[in-house]
């Protein structure tokens, strides 16, 4: 993930942020000049940061060569590495946590903190002996030995924040907001996760969650998508509140009851499939909150794998982010008639992409597990040989996850997978009927979504980051490798070709050409071929052969890669501002309550809300925000959490 700097000095800035108060004629009220003290405070203190293009500034990563806040900045990967093998001999994952290494100052032994977030600090419990002692069994500030180093497990990280998100979900349920008790009972265990910094009381809500079938309204939160840690391990928190669009939800119920026959249509033994499908909540979503940097167009939740392949999962599309970001997308490297058929044809391309990716990507394939007692969950003997591969001779350990195992690699395996899956199984007009599709135009359209993913492979390349010292490159997205991976095998295939050819402004341009002849023969087999590579990897937590599959696909500085470099710059030089992605916002116009019949028909008693739309600008974005945290002592928790860390990760 790379870094963006603003587009004006920081002198202009700074008069921005001076004016932002300023009630015109040069005096401010009271209230006007606490928001300018604090606006000048954060400023004074990230000035210099925002501004900062040094090496180390510019991306995501481990130090020396870049920074994260997930680990203090004296760490690097060795330190994740050892981090990691502590957190499975304790069968602890990371979900929720940060990583603050120091020394010993009379031995010089290298310390370690793993700070849970949570309301709950150490100071808040004292005298508290039931709650201060422990967090998932293991013991809060004791220091624990481990490979010459020293751990302890401490938490009250983020507290005021989490205090707050505490606050108002206690107000939801002590106001009966809940439709049925799965949804109080799902509340009380965010609650008493977020308090107490407990990822496995988060994973009995997410249990609860996904146990709670057709709501109107769907909601959840929690340390969620790992790819901002450098390690893959850590979440960021988000949350969503949505509203379920019952007419699209429709479609995607049809998809759920297809699944186990569509699933059959997969390249891989049924021995790496999942014993048993278990059916999922599949909706589409008319966002009304989302609650992180960047709404994705669908989500498969929760990430907990153990969860997912035992117990069931949710998939919910986005369905007003995803019309959104296609209105403000504009299309390019096609010719002029594939521009226009991909153009008419987008909207339901991008529903069955989607669609297929969440559910029987993301919900498809087994990791083969070995557990404490000797067990598997799987039969080595029965699973034999795997074509290419051999015997089955990996799997993952007790303790061992697909975070522990893959690192960051893993999450990007996995949106690749299941882009592949949808890649794959577009070629079967069973499976595009559920969309309406008829047999008869079957090819024809799945000519036309493999000219939106050969687009998306093609300007995913602007957001990879090629470096002088290394083999591979690193990129700015969780997504983008995967999608530049599936152009590569089209290409490999025949099916696909890019030329170099000159833009219309006279500057060097590329265009996407397919042989759609191909498609259904010799680019149905290598997509098969391709997805069995990565299922067989993920499945057996092979994590050499999926670093040397993944290279290979994505990697521009590889010998027989040199033409990708060329891409890459024309890429870098065509790209597109992202869209601007504007929330609506809600507002309580009446704490009397009103009589309003429900969906369900029944009659209830509500306040009045009324739901605030704002344009897809600049001046919109800001009011939308302006309007959402009305709260200036949020802004106070923020400047004081960041002055607390300043230390930890100074360079």
């Amino acid at each position: 993930m790379r870094k963006f700097i603003p587009q004006i000095s920081p002198d202009k800035f700074e008069c921005l942020i001076n004016s932002t108060f300023d009630d015109g004629d040069g005096a401010a009220n009271s209230k006007a000049a606490e928001l300018l003290n604090l606006s000048q405070g954060i400023w004074a203190k990230t000035k210099r940061l925002i501004y900062e293009l040094g090496p180390r500034y510019r991306t995501l990563g481990f130090g020396p060569a870049a920074l994260t806040t997930y680990f203090s900045a004296n760490c690097d990967a060795s330190d994740a590495k050892l981090v990691k093998d502590f957190l499975v001999s304790q069968n602890m994952e990371a979900w929720n946590s940060r990583v603050i290494k120091t020394f010993d100052r009379h031995n010089g032994q290298p310390n370690y903190e793993i700070r849970f977030a949570s309301s709950w600090t150490k100071a808040s419990l004292e005298g508290d002996a039931k709650h201060r002692q422990e967090v998932d069994g293991l013991s809060l500030g004791v220091a624990l030995q481990f490979n010459g180093s020293s751990f302890t497990f401490t938490r009250g990280d983020y507290s005021h924040l989490m205090s707050k998100v505490v606050k108002y979900l206690e107000e939801a349920r002590n106001k009966k907001c809940f439709p049925n008790t799965l949804e109080e009972e799902m509340t009380d265990g965010l609650i008493r996760s977020f308090n107490s910094g407990s990822v496995a009381v988060h994973k009995n809500a997410s249990r609860l969650w996904v146990k709670n079938k057709n709501p109107v309204i769907e909601s959840y939160m929690g340390f969620i998508e790992t790819s901002q840690d450098p390690d893959g391990m850590r979440g960021s928190f988000e949350g969503v509140v949505a509203i379920v669009d019952k007419a699209k939800t429709a479609v995607l119920t049809r998809l759920v009851d297809h699944a186990e026959e569509f699933l059959r249509l997969l390249p891989w033994p049924r021995e790496f499939e999942k014993d048993k499908f278990l059916k999922p909540d599949y909706t589409d979503l008319t966002v009304i909150s989302y609650a992180n940097g960047w709404p994705p167009s669908a989500i498969n939740i929760p990430n907990y794998n153990e969860i997912r392949q035992n117990e069931g999962f949710k998939n919910v599309n986005l369905g007003n982010a995803i019309a959104a970001t296609l209105t403000a997308r504009p299309l390019h490297y096609l010719s002029a008639p594939d521009e226009f058929l991909l153009k008419s044809n987008r909207t339901r391309v991008f529903d069955v992409i989607v669609g297929l990716h969440e559910l029987l990507g993301h919900g498809s394939g087994k990791l083969f597990h070995e557990f404490a007692n000797g067990s598997f969950d799987f039969d080595i003997a029965t699973i034999g040989n795997v074509s290419k591969f051999g015997a089955v001779n990996k799997w993952y350990r007790s303790g061992e996850t697909l975070e522990t195992k893959f690192g960051r690699l893993g999450n990007v395996l996995e949106e690749c997978r299941a882009e592949t899956v949808a890649v794959y199984l577009s070629l079967f007009p069973e499976v595009l009927k559920i969309w309406g599709v008829h047999e008869k135009n079957a090819e024809e359209f799945s000519y036309t979504l493999w000219l939106e993913e050969a687009f998306e492979g093609l300007d995913a390349l602007s957001l990879a980051q090629v470096s002088a010292d290394t083999v591979g490159n690193s990129w700015g997205e969780a997504h983008a490798p995967g999608l530049f991976a599936i152009l590569r095998v089209m290409i490999e295939s025949g099916v696909a070709n890019v030329t170099v050819i000159n833009g219309t402004d006279g500057k060097p341009d590329m265009l996407i050409r397919l042989d759609r002849k191909r498609i259904l023969t010799d680019g149905k087999r290598a997509m098969a071929d391709f997805l069995l590579d990565l299922q067989f990897f993920m499945s057996t937590g092979d994590v050499e052969g999926a670093e040397a599959l993944y290279n290979r696909y994505t990697s521009l500085k590889l010998p027989e890669n040199q033409r990708f470099i060329q891409w890459h710059k024309i890429a870098v030089a065509r790209r597109k501002p992202n869209p601007l992605l504007v929330q609506p916002n809600t507002v309580l116009l009446s704490d009397s309550l009103t009589e309003t019949q429900t969906i369900e028909g029944a009659w209830r008693n509500f306040p009045k809300i009324q739901l605030k739309n704002y344009n897809a600008t600049a001046e919109g974005m800001i009011q939308s925000f302006l309007d959402r945290y009305t709260d200036p002592a949020i802004d106070g928790m923020i400047l004081a959490l960041a002055e607390a860390d300043l230390d930890d990760f100074a360079v």
